[in-house]
């Protein structure tokens, strides 16, 4: 299906289709070579990719089931360039600061600008990459006057997205797993220089002074030629350490509901489960009958009268006296 260029005015559609008849590179590039300013949109089931073009470069590219701000992060979180106590201070401070944590580690001055433009550079080119790699959904290209700029954004050299789509076309099933690896361990027997032992893919992305599409390809090329792998979660010795961790887990857990239940058995606030019967509940009423009459019977006693008792002392003691 022919591009058309309906016309360069701003919220107007310069042209629409799908990539099923049309390569989605050959979309990017007719935005390129037009000098089209707005965004590229890419539906496919239920995602939606943007590419943002300014005068015919492109500068900037969106995920939507994944906002950029939270890609930038997850990089940066996983790459390992931020300690782990870093982010546990910024995500305790967040809250009160009235921040995001990746807005705290900037402004304390754990990401410097550079990192954060590699950074922010590569979750735009895997934005890219992952919409280069569907072979099916509605594009639309809409103009707009101007696209705002993004500080820290390298705009993407189309070079490179010619061989990122050649790679894609000998090998999408090579370029689809690494693409869905990006966060995951390269394996220790690595052959190639630029892929650290043990490190995500993610951070030897970054700590390459190449672009990301660039090394992408170089990396997709050497996986298929078997000279690096991603670290297996079968292997042995990944196998055995995750039985130890969660066995010791189990145990931790079993432990503590076991001694829960001990603590709880041998309290003193047991219930009894003893029926009581009518015969019991009539003993006690009498009980408590004769205990009553019994206490009336006390108040209804009379008291001497101690006057009384005065007086008749004071009689016997003149009678003695007369008889003396």
């Amino acid at each position: 299906m022919a591009v058309t260029i309906i016309e360069k005015q701003s919220n107007k559609i310069a042209f629409a289709g799908n990539v099923r008849d049309k390569k989605f590179l050959d979309v990017i590039t007719e935005a390129a070579i037009g000098s089209l300013t707005g965004f590229l949109r890419l539906k496919v089931r239920g995602d939606e990719y943007c590419l943002y073009f300014e005068k015919g470069s492109l500068v900037y590219a969106t995920d939507g089931k994944k906002p950029i701000e939270k890609m930038v992060f997850d990089i940066i979180k996983s790459s390992g360039f931020i300690s782990r106590e870093k982010l546990i201070f910024c995500e305790r401070q967040k809250s009160s600061m009235m921040k995001t944590v990746l807005e705290m580690l900037i402004d304390e001055g754990y990401i410097s600008m550079m990192l954060y433009s590699k950074v922010i550079s590569t979750a735009m080119r895997i934005n890219i990459i992952n919409a280069m790699l569907e072979n099916e959904g509605d594009y639309s290209f809409e103009i707009r006057p101007r696209i705002d700029s993004v500080q820290g954004v390298r705009p993407v050299t189309i070079t490179y997205l010619k061989s990122v789509d050649a790679l894609i076309a000998e090998n999408r099933n090579a370029a689809k797993f690494v693409a869905d690896s990006f966060y995951s361990t390269i394996d220790e027997k690595s052959k190639v220089v630029y892929l650290i032992p043990k490190s995500s893919f993610l951070h030897c992305a970054i700590a390459a002074e190449t672009d990301f599409l660039k090394f992408f390809v170089a990396a997709v090329t050497d996986f298929v030629e078997k000279k690096w792998s991603f670290q297996s979660f079968f292997k042995k010795d990944r196998i055995l350490n995750s039985a130890a961790v969660y066995t010791f887990r189990i145990l931790l857990v079993v432990s503590l509901a076991a001694f829960i239940y001990l603590a709880f058995m041998t309290t003193a606030l047991d219930l009894k489960s003893e029926v009581v019967s009518g015969r019991d509940f009539y003993f006690i009423q009498d009980k408590m009958v004769k205990s009553l009459q019994e206490f009336q019977n006390v108040e209804n006693v009379k008291k001497p009268d101690p006057l009384k008792f005065r007086g008749k002392d004071a009689k016997e003691k003149k009678l003695k006296k007369n008889k003396k």
